[in-house]
């Protein structure tokens, strides 16, 4: 609020000032055209008040925020894991209202409201669809830009988001930025000219995002927010044709290994069987002889592999890539993936390592969110490959990892895959880092799978999924314990073997977070468990964490309006019962009494809690 009054204050007299233009009170100067305003000589007494009147109003908002900080700042020293599970649970904590605008909370009251009428946002989108047929979609996405867009995401570009960025980073809150494209690019669809093949098309789009997300790194890597992260969807980097390929290459390798295996492990009979049955036949003798070499090996060692040990026996960016996939196949159906398969799956990791490796070298984080079941190992296994190449740490070296996983704990094997992960970064010595979420496709991966006839890969109850998700939670701060006790040392993000996202809505599992960080001796300071809402939803859990020291995150999306319409349905057709449930009606009361309040002057005017960027550290 500070910010915006003196900056407000500062443009309605820069005509008054002949010299050089102060920077902006966040640190970034002002932009070229302002630069050369200031320049323009005054001429009148009342200009000369007007510039008088700024600068008081500049230091006195000075000392206004200064005096806040040291506020903040005592909180944390005197706070602790009991008042801040008590605010918590304080459903009447104004905290997060009190830091937005009326105009901001107003906004929240209207969209609320909106949202608390399920047919409303089953029928969205079949009323955006008809607005499309009927070449209508101007005034429609108007009004969606307008309202939702305005709520729910940051801008149409990262750079519209700094703004947003730096007014959570005032209360002590990150971001994660999101391009949330998920409708097709505006590229013209040409028919594919000989030698470009059937995902050419498909690749152009990726190379468009690619660009993309390189840009969203930087503006992360560059705003006052020092802690940003970016999220992206390995589908944005892929033909989904060829994703698909993937994830049932893998899949059928793990059925394989589970019908060969005895007793967890697979011998070198075992593993003859999966060469036979699942993997392309050798092209050649030389192919031939180095998997029968390995045989040879594995046998006369009387040796057997584990579910670890023989993924990555055929890891597709292991050294035995060759020996195992290289192929002359170019028919779909004889083989799981074929020689142009691969080709593209090799442009595919190198888009996804230009993005990571530029991260890399900025210390922006990677979360890679969790998609759809029918890519999901496909993504794992994308994601594991990128954490052994990038979470490793150097000798000496202060840094903390750059890529997340991310685990739907609604899923009936996210338990299972989340600790074989952790013993897999325990074996390769790269840290384990991960986001914790419930999922976001239960509507339709319940309805893909009633359809083509399997069992659901969702938890039947959500009970099930409450005790999946809290009980991951306990698993890797049980780990973290352990660690600290092992080592006799305090965790940090350079010295933890595992960094995790708590990132939920969920009160509950919230304010058992912090109570388990606190059995087990967690420090909230030590940046090695974070905290994760969306943008402009839970701000008071949001706004209470940071409050209290604990590294907090916003997703915060952003993209073209009629690309990010399939993200704002999606988001709340997920969220329909969120959002209008009791929970939410509550938080409505809130804005309205802050509202009345400040109509009435019975409620202080809108507040910025500002902390320092150290509490945050993660």
């Amino acid at each position: 609020m500070y910010r915006m009054l003196t900056q407000s204050t500062l443009r309605n007299s820069r005509l008054l000032c002949s010299k050089p233009p102060p920077t902006s009170f966040v640190g970034r100067p002002f932009s070229t055209q302002a630069q050369k305003s200031f320049r323009v000589p005054f001429k009148t007494i009342s200009a000369s008040v007007a510039l008088t009147s700024s600068f008081y109003i500049y230091s006195q908002s000075i000392v206004q925020a200064e005096a806040m900080k040291n506020d903040l700042a005592s909180t944390i020293k005197n706070s602790n894991p009991s008042v801040t599970i008590a605010e918590l649970q304080d459903k009447d904590n104004r905290i997060a209202v009190q830091a937005k605008s009326t105009q901001e909370l107003a906004m929240a009251l209207f969209i609320y409201r909106l949202c608390s009428f399920p047919w409303l946002v089953d029928a969205a989108p079949y009323l955006i669809s008809a607005a499309e047929r009927l070449h209508l979609q101007d005034p429609v996405y108007w009004l969606i830009k307008q309202t939702f867009f305005r709520h729910f995401c940051g801008g149409e570009t990262s750079e519209e988001c700094i703004s947003s960025m730096d007014k959570l980073a005032q209360s002590g809150i990150n971001c994660i930025l999101d391009l949330s494209v998920e409708a097709d690019l505006h590229l013209d669809k040409e028919p594919a000219h000989d030698g470009q093949g059937k995902y050419h098309h498909d690749e152009q789009q990726a190379d468009v995002i690619l660009k993309m997300i390189k840009s969203c790194i930087q503006t992360a890597a560059g705003g006052r927010n020092s802690n940003a992260m970016v999220a992206v969807k390995v589908t944005a980097f892929s033909p989904p044709e060829l994703l698909l390929r993937l994830n049932q290459a893998i899949a059928s390798l793990d059925q394989s290994f589970f019908k060969h295996q005895v007793d967890g492990h697979i011998n070198a009979h075992g593993l003859s069987q999966v060469i036979q049955t699942v993997l392309p036949p050798a092209k050649d003798q030389e192919q031939q002889n180095q998997r029968q070499s390995i045989l040879d090996h594995l046998e006369c060692e009387k040796g057997a592999l584990d579910l670890l040990e023989f993924r990555k026996l055929f890891n597709l960016q292991g050294p035995g890539r060759h020996v195992w996939w290289e192929t002359d196949q170019v028919d779909p159906k004889q083989s799981l993936l074929t020689s142009e398969d691969l080709e593209a799956y090799d442009r595919m990791i190198d888009r996804v390592n230009q993005a990571c490796s530029l991260a890399h070298q900025l210390d922006v984080g990677i979360m890679v969110d969790a998609e759809q079941s029918y890519f999901q190992d496909a993504i794992d296994h994308v994601a594991v490959n990128l954490q052994r190449k990038y979470n490793r740490r150097a000798k000496n070296e202060q840094k903390g990892p750059t890529i997340y996983n991310t685990y739907q704990m609604y899923t009936k094997s996210a338990r299972e895959r989340l600790e074989l992960d952790v013993e897999l970064s325990k074996r390769e010595n790269f840290v384990f880092s991960a986001k914790l979420v419930r999922g976001a496709y239960m509507v339709s991966e319940r309805k893909r799978a009633l359809d083509m006839g399997y069992a659901s890969p969702i938890h039947d109850t959500l009970e099930d999924t409450h005790a999946s998700y809290n009980g991951g939670v306990k698993y890797l701060l049980n780990k973290l314990r352990q660690h600290q006790e092992t080592t006799n040392e305090p965790l940090s993000v350079y010295n933890s073997p595992i960094i995790f996202m708590v990132a939920s809505h969920n009160r509950d599992s919230v304010i058992l977070t912090v109570d388990e960080m606190e059995k087990n001796q967690i420090s909230p300071y030590s940046g090695v468990v974070l905290f994760g809402q969306l943008f402009s939803m839970q701000d008071q859990i949001s706004y209470t964490l940071a409050r209290h020291g604990y590294a907090i995150y916003k997703y915060l999306p952003y993209g073209m309006i009629d690309e990010v319409i399939p993200y704002l349905l999606r988001r709340a057709q997920e969220n329909s019962a969120v959002l209008g449930g009791a929970g939410v009606a509550h938080e409505r009361q809130l804005i309205w009494d802050e509202l009345k309040g400040r109509i009435t002057g019975n409620a202080s005017a809108d507040v910025s809690i500002t902390t320092t960027e150290t509490t945050t550290t993660a």
